[in-house]
């Protein structure tokens, strides 16, 4: 009796089971299947973990490159080695256009203070023409204010310069050396 009553409580326990965890997984049955599940699983889910750092890292480098292309466009239109060559060349260039434009323009500045001098030294001068003159056309007119008193007093007699007779006898020229009375030829 002790056997069947055992028997029956077991039936019904599989029946309505109580224990819910007794039911646990063989391991030691097959250990080499069972192993190698276990190291399929690990070996996915390793595959998984190392494709989503795959994906992750194509997708960092994909940024990296377009990053890349940008600067590599930036830096192709970044002026180069020998621009910047032509540049110091240019500003070298430039110096020396600046002082010898520097040089121009203080000689220009001595040229035009000369200029200036000499404006004055001709202004002068023509004063001093213009005075010398008046003081000639002054002294003529005392000289032919004297020789009219000396006239009226000698009795208003001028003392013809030339002769007629001898106007006469004088051979006129010009500028060739050509006679301009014809000589009459008998």
């Amino acid at each position: 009796e002790a056997v069947v009553s055992t028997q029956s409580t077991g039936e019904e326990e599989l029946e309505n089971p109580m224990n819910i965890h007794r039911w646990r997984k063989l391991e030691g049955s097959d250990p080499s299947t069972y192993e190698m599940i276990q190291k399929i699983q690990t070996l996915q889910r390793r595959l998984i973990s190392k494709t989503e750092e795959v994906v992750a890292k194509e997708m960092s480098i994909q940024e990296k490159e377009k990053l890349y292309i940008d600067l590599k466009q930036i830096l192709a239109r970044q002026p180069g080695p020998e621009v910047a060559e032509q540049l110091q060349i240019y500003q070298q260039s430039l110096k020396e256009k600046t002082k010898q434009m520097k040089a121009m323009t203080s000689e220009l500045n001595m040229c035009e203070a000369q200029n200036s001098e000499y404006r004055y030294e001709i202004e002068t001068l023509v004063r001093e023409l213009h005075d010398a003159k008046n003081k000639y056309y002054m002294q003529k007119r005392k000289e032919r204010n004297l020789k009219e008193r000396e006239r009226h007093m000698n009795g208003g007699m001028i003392p013809p310069l030339i002769s007629s007779q001898r106007q006469d006898s004088l051979n006129r020229f010009t500028g060739g050396g050509f006679n301009l009375k014809q000589a009459q030829k008998a």
